[in-house]
């Protein structure tokens, strides 16, 4: 008797193994746990005044391939314009990005000792004058289109974690209206933000799919159904279209 009580045992553990084990697991969500946030890029992007935007973004791009060599790091600063972005309007900006506020301290101050770069800085001195700068961290990273065209919006979030949720329906009506290619970014302001919390970066690989985009946003029910579910978690400050300038 007592080996067949330990024989049934034995075999319902096991057949509960077999059922754990044959459960298939959830999809991730879009937006990251809290803990995951953790994992995702910081990013800071500064105001830049030049008369030659675009030999600008040439000697930025020498300098990554620079750090490219020296560090291992790809593309650390993006050089990006704005377009019917307002006040932001023929404005440049440069974007580096990291893993973390720390790598972005280390590779300040790994560059600050490379002599090539240094030399670099002198010409850069000479075709810009730095301006205002913000520091964000990612909470919500779809991650960017290798040449992009973004619709930028600036915002004031009541509740981060709900507007984070809708970002994800918003993902899946991209999903399923053709705009797989357009990467969802949502960025909290960390240092030197002014009227706004936020900002969220619909990141496209081309003008011609931002605008394609945009003409969905303001006239398409499914998108209309969204901003208006969406206002009550934000208020909009200012937003405009921004491109990268170089590769």
């Amino acid at each position: 008797m007592k080996n067949r009580i330990v024989a049934l045992v034995c075999g319902l553990v096991l057949c509960g193994c077999l059922i754990a084990f044959a459960k298939p697991q959830a999809a991730a969500p879009s937006s990251p746990a809290p803990g995951a946030v953790n994992h995702l890029p910081v990013i800071t992007i500064q105001e830049v005044e030049t008369d030659s935007p675009e030999t600008y973004a040439m000697v930025i791009a020498q300098n990554n391939t620079v750090r490219k060599e020296k560090f291992g790091v790809d593309r650390y600063i993006t050089v990006a314009i704005g377009e019917n972005a307002g006040p932001d309007t023929g404005k440049v900006f440069t974007i580096r990005t990291a893993d973390s506020f720390a790598k972005l301290a280390s590779l300040w101050e790994a560059s600050e000792q490379e002599i090539s770069l240094v030399r670099s800085r002198i010409e850069l001195n000479q075709l810009r004058k730095a301006g205002p700068n913000v520091a964000y961290k990612a909470i919500r990273f779809d991650g960017r289109n290798e040449t992009w065209f973004s619709y930028n919006t600036r915002v004031t979030l009541t509740d981060e974690a709900g507007y984070l949720s809708a970002l994800d329906g918003l993902r899946a009506l991209f999903d399923a209206h053709d705009f797989k290619d357009v990467k969802i970014n949502c960025y909290r302001a960390v240092a030197g933000r002014t009227e706004f919390s936020h900002m969220v970066s619909l990141n496209c690989p081309s003008r011609e799919r931002r605008a394609a985009m945009l003409d969905a946003i303001n006239s398409e029910p499914w998108a209309q159904e969204w901003i208006a579910a969406a206002a009550k978690y934000r208020t909009v400050v200012s937003n405009g279209n921004y491109r990268v300038l170089g590769k």
